[in-house]
């Protein structure tokens, strides 16, 4: 019984010897240490004065602690508003039909080479899409004139076109 206690422990002999070894290195590297002089005392500092902010720092403050956090920083653009790409330069490129999905998608292509997929009711480039057709895609346009009258106008890109 006694020797199957003994096969069980026998890392006990081993942390024992590590510890035997590795403590007389240690007391001897304290022992060699050189003892810490305690540094001289030195006179406390003054407290410094506060920096003056400047006005303009004062001002832009509560501008930003009036921000709410809870609207977006990228703020999209109405339809009614002028966006960098109109309706009108877009290029139709072709309309894809998912019969099982039930699905209509205009593949439009911007000016600069960029390609888009826009279904019926998307608002993009200003306007919304109102139809799309297997030649072609309508879009809505609200429009304000100078004089504060908003009117709707119709533009159908074509493919083929352009």
């Amino acid at each position: 019984m006694t020797r199957r206690r003994f096969a069980r422990k026998w890392w006990v002999g081993w942390v024992a010897m590590v510890v035997c070894l590795a403590l007389p290195g240690l007391l001897f590297a304290q022992a060699q240490r050189k003892p810490q002089t305690p540094a001289p005392k030195t006179a406390p500092a003054k407290p410094a004065e506060p920096a003056k902010k400047p006005e303009a720092a004062k001002e832009a403050a509560p501008a930003a602690a009036e921000r709410d956090p809870f609207e977006p920083l990228v703020v999209k653009t109405a339809p009614g508003e002028t966006s960098a790409i109109q309706v009108t330069s877009l290029r139709l490129v072709g309309v894809l039909w998912d019969a099982a999905r039930r699905d209509v998608r205009a593949l439009v292509q911007t000016p600069d080479g960029l390609g888009y997929y826009l279904r019926v009711n998307e608002e993009k480039f200003g306007g919304r899409v109102t139809a799309i057709e297997p030649d072609r895609v309508r879009f809505t346009i609200r429009e304000q004139d100078p004089g504060g009258q908003v009117r709707t106008r119709t533009v159908e890109l074509k493919l083929g076109s352009q």
